[in-house]
């Protein structure tokens, strides 16, 4: 989960400011670094808003990008795995920044990418076209093309999480649920963005004008994508908004909803490991009311409703 900015990456802090001001302007020929600044941000990068002056005094802002040591462990290049991505989104018309450059830094290559106007909240002024934007945006994001090969698959099972399940959050009864479920089919596979919530959402007045924050782009079912935003929508705005992004989302893209429960379990447990951490940041969001209590509280819910319908 992502809002526009950083999260710990394997320098952190002034060793990573450094490798940004050395770095911008190789990954960028031509142009001078006239300031950084960090951003804030989330959990899966760390990044900055450079300011740089170009031939004939042309100044532009763009965001350097650093992948977290947990994203490197994932991926072998995220930079350049996010960069390809990015590159398919924008081709099928989707509004996401442009990469401008790669740069190297100490333990991997890092993005420089064009700054889009906009910010992320999660207080919209009219809650109705909030919905109705996002499901629009996530149902042309599915129906992108994405070339053979190109981005990793959905997987049919789940990664095991790392040590004692959740108990607090009923994680043993989702997994007892996820096991007696049939298997999803992971056909017919989408162009998924794969972590579609709302601090990844930049707006202008009441408009969605961009999509940020590419690294989890993988292709495989839509209903994997519908899942995630629906407890993200959920958590901000409840339980009846939810229902009305799907219901929009369904609108431009009918399908059947057959495996809906299991992505929806599945989107349950991501967060389960370490759901303190994803409250962080709401505040700079625009919603300080959203805490690990109500996070808490309406994931019990969601997960109360998904077990009645496995």
């Amino acid at each position: 989960m992502e809002v526009s900015g950083s999260g710990v990456g394997t320098m952190g802090g002034v060793g990573r400011e450094r490798e940004a001001r050395e770095g911008v302007g190789r990954a960028m020929p031509g142009w001078e670094l006239m300031g950084l600044e960090p951003m804030a941000g989330g959990m899966s990068a760390e990044m900055f808003l450079a300011d740089l002056a170009g031939p004939g005094g042309e100044r532009r802002r763009v965001v350097v990008r650093f992948p977290s040591a947990y994203v490197r462990t994932l991926i072998a290049d995220p930079a350049a795995y996010e960069a390809r991505a990015i590159g398919i989104a924008r081709a099928g018309g989707v509004s996401a920044p442009e990469v401008l450059g790669l740069g190297e830094a100490e333990d991997g290559r890092f993005l420089v990418l064009e700054y889009l106007e906009g910010a992320p909240t999660a207080a919209p002024a009219d809650p109705d076209g909030f919905v109705a934007e996002a499901a629009a945006m996530l149902a042309a994001i599915h129906s992108v093309p994405v070339p053979d090969g190109a981005l990793m698959a959905t997987k049919a099972l789940q990664t095991p999480t790392d040590g004692p399940l959740n108990e607090d959050l009923r994680e043993p009864e989702v997994v007892a649920a996820l096991a007696r479920l049939s298997p999803p089919s992971l056909e017919p596979a989408v162009f998924r963005h794969g972590d579609f919530w709302p601090g990844n959402w930049l707006w202008q007045g009441e408009r969605l004008t961009g999509v940020i924050d590419w690294e989890n782009a993988l292709t495989g079912p839509a209903l994997a994508d519908l899942a995630i935003s629906r407890l993200d929508v959920r958590w901000i705005l409840g339980r009846e908004a939810m229902e009305a992004f799907t219901r929009r989302y369904l609108e431009l893209r009918p399908m059947p909803l057959d495996d809906l429960v299991t992505w929806d379990l599945r989107a349950a447990r991501r967060p389960m490991a370490n759901l303190p951490e994803w409250a962080g940041p709401y505040a700079a969001l625009g919603r300080p009311d959203v805490t690990f209590e109500s996070l808490r509280s309406t994931l019990l819910e969601s997960v109360d409703e998904a077990l009645g319908r496995s």
